[in-house]
């Protein structure tokens, strides 16, 4: 569908784990500026284009460099675009200059002498690219080269308030959030690198173009911090890929303390509740089995957080399952992941998607549910399978109804699983979920959205433990609290899976507890029982061990010299060897 998303995923995937990030050799503020400028004006987002543009002047662009910036866009972005970006910058600084901001205006581009610009642009487009233009195109259409040496390379490229490095910057960050220019793209790379911009500086622009194609802050500074304590040691970076259903979904990759790229490691995808994020409990569970030397991919699932997917806030069963398949695909193009120990770990409703991803998915080795949420039952059904005949038929009329309002005046209804302020009559389970998605001081977090109303009805026609028996010969590991609510899931779900398997109930855990409770999450528990089951069962030359109770005497072995060494870097080669 969308080739340049792709081959901006590709890109990406090829550079983020090279950007051990040399301070010196990234992008100054200013150049940040410059490109976040060319992709909002490309993109024709003036809303955020104004706030870039203004901090572009707070950390020393001047004016006429902003301008020039946005100039020379019409060339690849269109008029429309380019002097709409010009409107906002000229209303910007009329702005200023009334609350008392001094801009620096800078200098305009001294007079070029020659009046034959073809050949001036000729000669400019040597230098620029290091050849002659050359193509087929151009002579197909002699005028296109006409146009483009006197003018583009003449009359702009001769403008010298703005260096060629820098005009080739914002060329490759403009076209790098434009749809349909992939080779354009990549020639303007390579002419940005013959200008002087590193590599690394590329990697950088295509990290914040993909930012800007999910709607996301360009900037690491810009971030949110997430809701658990951060790990010094364990290494995070962010990375983007791409769904079948050309979504782009954003991710964290958590590598554990003394990582080498040089060796192959056991992966575990981590997928957050029902309506959350990647910085919330997914995020803490990702950095408590980094620590233990797994390397971790926390995910938001399509339409979600900073993964893209439009519109906003839909729910689609099937997108939210591809996306572990996705992840997988990822990590196992990774060279220092081992394509046969890639497990799951489904917290709340990503629970029951997971288990029908691992379902269909037999990469996944490996697969624990946490708080497990069958949402597909739970819309259904409700809570404790309480809802009518009666009471469903309505919630079905009322978003046939909102369908109607929505395609009359496309405006959306969004449901909230957690109401900003608690009503009086506010049930057990309602203080639970409030008591951390709208804590400060513990859950809460800006990214974490709604669902479109009208996303009920797909949900109820979703059937997560259909081909559960498929999981098998593959180990899977249920975890519930037990006071949880959402206890029954789990339950169930183990039940109708086959062998081998396990559940594990926390005692005196409710539901929550078990996104961020330290003292009841069984880290040690996964690690111990499912993790390292999952890693002894691919090692046998690929084999599944089909008795359950072997595993688990190998598993007791590894654990037990675990706790005597205190290291799980001593406890994974010991797993190894065993192996």
């Amino acid at each position: 569908m969308n080739k340049l998303i792709t081959t901006i995923a590709c890109l990406i995937c090829c550079i983020v784990y090279t950007q051990a990030q040399n301070k010196n050799n990234m992008l100054s503020k200013k150049e940040q500026s410059i490109a976040a400028i060319s992709m909002y004006a490309a993109r024709g987002n003036q809303d955020s284009l104004k706030v870039i543009l203004a901090r572009g002047l707070d950390c020393g662009l001047t004016v006429s460099e902003e301008k020039e910036v946005l100039t020379q866009l019409y060339a690849y972005c269109g008029f429309p675009r380019s002097m709409g970006a010009l409107v906002t910058l000229m209303n910007l600084t009329k702005e200023r200059a009334a609350q008392g901001i001094k801009d620096e205006a800078g200098r305009e581009p001294s007079p070029v002498k020659s009046s034959d610009m073809f050949v001036v642009g000729g000669q400019n487009q040597l230098k620029l690219f290091g050849r002659p233009a050359l193509g087929e195109v151009l002579t197909f259409a002699p005028a296109l080269d006409q146009f483009l040496k006197a003018h583009l390379f003449g009359d702009i490229f001769s403008r010298d308030n703005l260096d060629w490095r820098t005009r080739e910057l914002s060329t490759v960050a403009a076209l790098s959030v434009l749809d349909g220019v992939k080779n354009e793209l990549n020639t303007h790379i390579a002419h940005a690198k013959h200008n002087g911009v590193t590599q690394a500086q590329i990697d950088e622009v295509l990290i914040m173009a993909a930012r800007c194609r999910n709607g996301m802050v360009l900037s690491e500074s810009d971030e949110p911090a997430k809701t658990f304590q951060t790990d010094p040691t364990i290494t995070v970076r962010k990375v983007f890929y791409k769904n079948r259903y050309d979504i782009m979904l954003c991710a964290e990759m958590y590598l554990p303390k003394d990582f080498n790229e040089a060796q192959h490691y056991a992966a575990l995808i981590i997928g957050h509740p029902f309506g959350a994020v990647k910085e919330q409990c997914s995020g803490l569970y990702a950095q408590e089995m980094a620590r233990r030397g797994y390397v971790t991919l926390a995910f938001d699932a399509s339409y979600q957080g900073e993964s893209g997917g439009e519109p906003r806030h839909t729910v689609s069963p099937d997108a939210l399952v591809e996306d572990f398949s996705a992840s997988v695909d990822w990590l196992g193009l990774q060279p220092f992941i081992d394509r046969n120990r890639i497990g799951v770990i489904g917290i709340c409703g990503s629970g029951g998607f997971s288990v029908c991803a691992a379902s269909l998915d037999p990469r996944i080795k490996a697969l624990a549910t946490v708080s497990m949420y069958d949402m597909g039952r739970a819309t259904r059904n409700g809570l404790g399978d309480s809802m009518t005949d009666e009471q469903r038929r309505k919630l079905l009329d009322e978003v046939a109804e909102q369908r109607w309002k929505e395609a009359e005046t496309g405006e959306a209804r969004i449901r909230f699983g957690t109401p900003e302020k608690l009503l009086g009559n506010a049930n057990a389970v309602q203080k639970e979920f409030f008591d951390y998605y709208r804590n400060p001081l513990r859950g809460y977090h800006p990214r974490y959205q709604g669902i479109r109303f009208t996303s009920q009805a797909a949900l109820m026609n979703f059937y997560p433990f259909a081909m559960i028996k498929e999981i098998s010969p593959r180990p899977v590991l249920f975890i519930a609290g037990e006071h949880a609510h959402s206890r029954y899931f789990s339950e169930d779900a183990y039940q109708e899976a086959s062998e081998p398997k396990e559940l594990y109930i926390v005692p005196g855990a409710n539901h929550v507890d078990l996104y961020d409770r330290m003292d009841k999450i069984p880290f040690e528990k996964i690690y111990g029982i499912l993790l390292v089951c999952f890693a002894v069962i691919q090692m046998k030359n690929g084999n599944a061990i089909r008795d359950y109770d072997t595993a688990k005497r190998i598993r007791r072995r590894v654990t037990l010299q675990q706790k005597q060494f205190k290291d799980y870097s001593i406890c994974n080669q010991l797993l190894l060897n065993i192996c």
